[in-house]
């Protein structure tokens, strides 16, 4: 028993903890979307104030969302640190991707079937070292406007976008 213990203590004592080596191998943490500057916020139509917890990646590992609303417009950003483009390409049910650039960044626009294409838009952006931004914009209830959703999407992209990591 004593053996054991001294092998116990030796371990810990070189740095051989199990929460050592877990943090050393963990995944790399996502950017948080929340810091982005009020300045930005309110330059895609979104209301600093109203900044809160996204709902798509609330709970999943290795994501960060905030969510926020405007006067026409609603906008949940999500940040990865490891799930890339083709994630979306790929998901059931995503379709009508269009290619494009965001503030000097590739990136995408998609819709979900079953979902009313005046009322949702999705934009993509893949980060350099890997991930991805998803930005997911609806209509506010109070929009009285008739601009198409991925064109608002691409709008608030551009503020978003600009803000955050490459």
């Amino acid at each position: 028993m004593a053996a054991v213990l001294a092998i116990m203590a030796v371990g810990t004592a070189c740095g051989g903890s199990t929460s050592e080596t877990a943090e050393t191998s963990a995944a790399p943490e996502p950017w948080d979307p929340c810091t982005i500057s009020d300045e930005a916020l309110i330059r895609a139509s979104l209301d600093p104030a109203s900044e809160g917890p996204g709902s798509l990646a609330q709970g999943q590992p290795g994501w960060e969302s905030c969510r926020w609303t405007g006067e026409d417009v609603n906008a949940i950003l999500n940040a990865s640190a490891t799930t890339g483009e083709d994630h979306f390409r790929n998901f059931p049910g995503n379709i009508d991707f269009h290619e494009l650039t965001v503030a000097g960044r590739p990136g995408f626009t998609y819709r979900q079937t079953g979902l009313n294409p005046d009322n949702f838009c999705w934009l993509t952006v893949p980060l350099e070292g890997g991930g991805s931004l998803n930005l997911q914009v609806t209509r506010s209830p109070f929009s009285h406007g008739t601009t198409p959703m991925c064109n608002w999407a691409v709008r608030v992209g551009e503020a978003l976008v600009s803000a955050a990591p490459r």
